[in-house]
């Protein structure tokens, strides 16, 4: 059975699977993987209304995978958790060697 300390920590890995099940939320972290970022630009880059930027980067934030920081009328975020990015790309990298083995490639 779970204790108190297990489910908190289950839920928490799982709040932060949930930010990441949105292709736009992923690729606002690779983005701000080479940089901070402010909301105008990552909508532009991700050819999105500001609007939609600022509710992903909210769902990230909330997560703890980014930081933002207000400077006058803009908000800028940072990527605080880089190591994300890895294990995204890890379980990609096994995934797809699953499938090849599967397909008999």
């Amino acid at each position: 059975m779970l204790n108190e300390e297990d489910k908190i920590r289950i839920n928490r890995r799982a709040h932060m699977f949930k930010a990441l099940a949105h292709p736009m939320r992923i690729f606002f972290l690779e983005k701000l993987k080479e940089r901070s970022w402010c909301v105008c630009e990552l909508a532009a880059e991700a050819g999105i209304q500001k609007s939609a930027a600022s509710k992903h980067l909210s769902q990230l934030k909330d997560a703890g995978l980014v930081d933002d920081i207000k400077t006058g009328t803009q908000v800028e975020y940072t990527l605080t958790a880089p190591c994300v990015l890895e294990l995204a790309s890890c379980a990609e990298g096994t995934v797809l060697n699953n499938r090849k083995k599967q397909l008999g490639l």
